[in-house]
């Protein structure tokens, strides 16, 4: 069966001429930008963060400039925060200000103070860098706010605050409850999942390319010992659980794609073997401009990660902590049930 006559690419076929030309551009725009992006940040993880798109938050009557970073986090402009507040002067000096003075300032908590004194800084898809919060350190302003007008530590001058925290976080469950329900349908994840596999294709190769070995020895060395296991006399028979551990902590997570590239390549590298196994290595099938990179720098990354701790817990835990988005979706199970 070739490329052009397999299930997966009549479909997508299908889906690209459902397309308008418009929708076609901005597809491919967007995988340009996402592209670029994850490269930049595999060469300088110190880099500031890029927004990949930008938009309008509206709740209740107030419109709120928000952003969807290359990182992966959801952020609000500052000075978006004090408009949504509405504050007379809505800079975002403004709003640090504000939430200092007395009354307000005392109902803040440790943890949100840290947030509130550390802005994230990043860069819109136009103009200069700016400084934003994380989405939801809105609600908890509001939620702060809310507590502060009910315990009467606002001042009179300040009473607006209070109602217009509380206007947010009424509006904010009504598109909570939504996005809940759109959630639990399947809706966002579905349009999520093809949005990855359009923005990853460029990982991918259409044809396998020369077998050449990627995973080094200090990769199954860490997982040797994470696991306490016995090294063999032959240095490349290992257990049939490490590919497993590459599915869930190498491919699922790589580029912060959610399993998107690992789909992709399971369409290339499908399962033809009784036990399991497939003709080719999954690495075979990655890009050479990008996909390959990408690995590499993951995979050291993760033997960094797994020779720092003693036992496999310590890793599962030190993992997470390195790729924080991956708590809000669990990674793939290591093991079959």
């Amino acid at each position: 069966m070739t490329d052009e006559t397999n299930p997966q690419s009549k479909g997508g076929l299908a889906r690209k001429e459902a397309l308008s030309k418009k929708e076609r551009v901005a597809i491919a725009s967007n995988a340009a930008k996402t592209r670029w992006a994850l490269m930049k940040q595999l060469q300088d993880p110190e880099r500031i963060p890029e927004a990949v798109r930008q938009g309008i938050l509206q709740i209740g009557d107030v419109q709120i400039d928000c952003y969807h970073l290359d990182n992966g986090k959801r952020v609000i402009h500052k000075r978006g925060i004090a408009r949504a507040l509405g504050m007379k002067s809505r800079g975002g000096n403004a709003f640090m200000k504000t939430m200092g003075r007395k009354g307000l300032g005392s109902a803040i908590p440790e943890t949100l103070w840290d947030a509130i004194n550390n802005p994230m800084v990043f860069k819109p898809l136009a103009g200069d860098p700016g400084h934003g919060y994380e989405a939801t350190h809105l609600i908890d302003v509001c939620s702060a706010i809310v507590d502060a007008h009910r315990d009467g530590k606002l001042r009179p001058n300040q009473a607006f605050l209070g109602l217009q925290a509380e206007i947010i976080i009424r509006a904010s469950a009504k598109l909570g409850i939504v996005a809940l329900i759109d959630e639990a349908t399947g809706y966002i994840a579905d349009k999520r999942k093809e949005e990855y596999r359009d923005l990853f294709r460029e990982f991918i190769r259409d044809e396998f390319r020369e077998y050449k070995a990627e995973f080094p020895n200090q990769f199954f060395d860490m997982i040797y010992r994470l696991y306490r296991l016995p090294r063999g006399s032959n240095k490349n028979n290992h257990p049939q659980f490490f590919g497993h551990f590459i599915r869930r902590y190498i491919y699922e997570p790589l580029a912060s794609s959610h399993g998107a590239i690992l789909e992709l390549l399971d369409e290339r590298n499908p399962v033809v073997y009784v036990n399991g196994g497939r003709r080719y290595k999954m690495f075979q099938f990655l890009s050479d401009v990008v996909g390959l990179p990408a690995l590499r720098a993951h995979l050291w990354q993760v033997v960094g990660i797994g020779n720092s701790v003693k036992n496999k817990d310590a890793f599962e835990r030190s993992f997470l902590n390195a790729f924080p988005t991956l708590e809000r979706e669990p990674l793939l199970p290591l093991f079959d049930d």
